[in-house]
């Protein structure tokens, strides 16, 4: 978008250059697409992670979302981009931002995120404090949540899928970090816990016993002012979430990721029984230890040899079309005469089946143990405890590094959707610091590399700002509640250009149909000659564009109350609506401390200004910054909009200004300078425009002491049949005014 360009300016600088490749992969229509929407959501996300450099690149396609703390990268997957609603790329990235903006991990111990299954029990209470943090600093942002959430219920089954494709079984511990997570969905919702009924005995009792304490916890944020206010509230807020995990969840979580790694030291049993026989024995067959056997029952030896036999199987199939995969792929990359590529061959291995280690081969594949009886698995349990103490530690370590690493799988997993990888915090502090201090270095010299100044940032956050804003549902729902008077307004004001141009005539040319008589006679009173004269007449046409029209809206604070600003909304809706679909040219403007603009004259509706125009009903609760929606500054607004106008190439300009309280004017405008009477004076004498003033709700007969033309004490639910009855008024009666 053309507001953000000075920042795609920097972002170019830092975006590295395997995008290129990642572009090339679209058609030139979806490039584009993806680099304006990149753009879009990269402001987004400087916004709400108040890091005015972090990168905002382009994963691989399908490769997720999430941001790399390691780099301390925001990476946008391209393919959500051209699949995915704007709601929901606003919401993650939002997500991925608010992360960066109240995440703190710095301070825990690396030997507390070794532990298996202590970064996913973070992650699945990060998330929701960060989702909190978001909804309530971000309130639209609240509204996309469902939608997000609702649109990647799919990967709670995907980690599931993963899981038994990885592990052989679903892990406790994964269980319960899901269903924290739905739990706290529940609560957005506004309804009660309600613990999901086909969960483990073991895992429902984990949760049960910790849930209050996980909501707790993610209760624990800090208000955006707070955020805004002191890094140091952000890591108090950040230690205060991890000392109640720590303390009231890790106990109960830990035994679950202790039972999964008993399941998991099975499982490494049975991978090693795979393994192929020494020579002199049969080609192919595996081995079962003789003492596990003299434990099992014959029915438990075939059933636990049929999951073995089942496993290997499995593997075979998927290493042989893993196999013929890299070989049709080396063939298309060889063409005609069967040439391979370094790069083919360095890849060739990349899909063959591996088991939880890395390992290329047949064997090593985990077997079902949901298939097992239990009986059946806690004698195997019970072998490995008689095993030398050499051995037990050696599956237990087996076990332990594929929980972690299967552990690390789902993060990532999750790294797409609603997480990220809280343990790579201390890698990326010791490489991201020196950086970092590089950066406020340059900032106390006046940020020498990017070369912005304090004026343009200000500019820069602005717009930032009225894109965070911006809402399409909004403003469809509400353009459905008025459509009826919409299309009455229509009508009237087509059927008064009409008669106008049935019956007007207009004075002042040189030749015409006929003569206007009195003129005439005045001009030949002056010697006016007849050669010379304009006392001609000529049918009146008028059309559409001799008029503009601007509309002022007041975005203060006070319009907050009652229903003020969604009444005053409607009442634009209609007035943009109409005056567009009859071209006429129009400009709509907010106000408090500043000036918001929606749509600039000349400029044709359309979705991307409907979505700005859904933003006038947040600005008035947004006192961020100078406290902007405390102020009106009514004098000043009346000043710019009127400069704005006065530029048209119009007959007829009129400015409606729609406000609900006496000025209140800010320290940016006082009132020495910008008195509303005063100004108001000014546009009377010095222009041709004319200015009508609308007081919405009561109280408000001081608009009818500062405007000579005005309505006061508008009721609020009259707003937009009372603009509708002004409007056609104005267009009518033009010189009344």
């Amino acid at each position: 978008m053309e507001g953000f360009k000075q920042n795609e300016e920097i972002y170019q600088a830092l975006k590295p250059n395997i995008e290129k490749k990642i572009l090339a992969q679209f058609t030139l229509e979806q490039q584009e697409e993806i680099k304006q929407k990149q753009q879009t959501l990269s402001s987004l996300a400087y916004f709400i992670g108040k890091d005015f450099r972090i990168p905002i690149e382009l994963n691989e396609p399908g490769g997720g979302w999430y941001w790399d703390f390691k780099n301390n990268i925001i990476r946008i997957d391209p393919k959500d981009l051209l699949e995915k609603p704007m709601d929901y790329l606003r919401f993650v990235i939002s997500h991925e931002g608010g992360h960066r903006r109240i995440s703190r991990t710095d301070f825990i111990p690396l030997e507390e995120w070794k532990q298996p299954g202590f970064s996913f029990m973070m992650n699945s209470i990060e998330d929701p404090r960060d989702n909190n943090f978001v909804a309530e600093s971000y309130p639209k942002f609240g509204e996309q949540m469902g939608l997000a959430f609702e649109q990647d219920l799919d990967f709670e089954a995907k980690a599931k899928e993963k899981a038994e494709q990885k592990l052989g079984y679903k892990p406790r511990f994964m269980q319960a970090g899901f269903e924290y997570i739905k739990q706290w969905f529940r609560e957005t919702k506004g309804q009660e816990f309600e613990l999901s009924p086909d969960l483990p005995e073991e895992v429902k009792t984990a949760v049960e016993a910790t849930l209050l304490s996980a909501q707790d916890s993610w209760l624990r944020y800090p208000s955006r002012q707070e955020a805004d206010k002191s890094e140091g509230l952000i890591r108090k807020y950040a230690e205060l979430s991890y000392q109640i995990n720590r303390d009231q969840i890790w106990p109960e979580f830990k035994k679950l990721v202790e039972a999964d790694i008993e399941d998991q030291k099975m499982e490494e049993l049975l991978k090693d029984m795979q393994k192929e026989k020494g020579e002199g024995e049969e080609k192919g067959e595996k081995g079962m230890p003789q003492e596990l056997k003299d434990k099992l029952t014959p029915e438990e030896q075939q059933a636990l040899e049929e999951a073995i036999k089942k496993a290997i199987e499995q593997a075979k199939k998927e290493q042989q079309e893993a196999k013929e995969k890299a070989e049709k792929e080396k063939q298309q990359a060889g063409g005609e005469k069967g040439e391979k590529s370094e790069e083919t061959e360095e890849s060739a291995g990349e899909d063959m089946p591996q088991d939880i280690e890395g390992e290329q081969s047949p064997g090593g594949k985990p077997v079902d143990l949901d298939s097992l009886s239990e009986d059946l698995k806690q004698k195997i349990k019970e072998y490995i405890q008689s095993l030398p103490e050499g051995e037990q530690k050696e599956i237990k370590e087996k076990a332990e590094k594929a929980m972690k690493k299967f552990e690390e799988a789902i993060n990532e997993e999750l790294q797409g959707k609603l997480s990220d990888n809280p343990e790579k915090k201390a890698e990326r502090d010791a490489e991201v610091k020196p950086k970092q201090e590089e950066v406020e270095q340059e900032s106390k010299t006046g940020r020498e590399t990017q070369e912005v100044d304090e004026e343009e940032l200000k500019k820069y956050r602005d717009r930032v700002a009225k894109e965070l804003k911006k809402d399409e549902n909004v403003y469809e729902r509400m353009r459905k509640e008025v459509l009826p008077l919409i299309d009455k307004l229509e009508n009237d004001l087509r059927e008064i250009f009409v008669e106008r141009r049935a019956r007007g005539w207009k004075s002042g040319f040189t030749t015409g149909k006929r003569i206007d008589i009195k003129r005439r006679i005045q001009e030949k009173a002056k010697s006016v000659p007849a050669m010379e004269s304009r006392a001609w007449q000529k049918r009146e046409l008028p059309k559409e564009k001799d008029y503009a029209i601007s509309m002022l809206v007041d975005l203060s604070g006070s319009m907050s109350n009652g229903n003020k600003i969604e009444e005053t909304f409607k009442a634009v809706i209609v007035l943009s609506e109409v005056l567009n679909r009859l071209s006429i040219n129009l400009e709509i403007l907010g106000f408090n401390d500043r000036i918001y603009e929606y749509q600039d004259f000349g400029e044709q509706m359309s979705k991307i200004i409907r979505e700005h125009m859904g933003g006038m009903l947040q600005e008035v609760n947004d006192t961020n910054d100078t406290g902007k929606a405390r102020w009106n500054d009514d004098g000043w607004a009346l000043e710019q909009a009127s400069k704005r106008l006065e530029k048209q190439k119009a007959d007829q300009k009129f400015l409606i200004v729609m406000s609900d309280g006496t000025p209140e004017e800010s320290s940016m405008h006082p009132r020495t300078k910008y008195e509303l009477g005063k100004m108001i004076k000014q546009v009377l004498e010095e222009s041709d425009i004319r200015l009508i003033g609308l007081g919405i709700g009561g109280g408000t007969d001081h608009v009818g002491r500062y405007y000579p033309n005005s309505i006061a004490n508008v009721k609020v639910e009259e707003m937009a049949e009372k603009l509708a009855d002004l409007i056609k008024e104005v267009i009518a009666n033009y010189q009344n005014f």
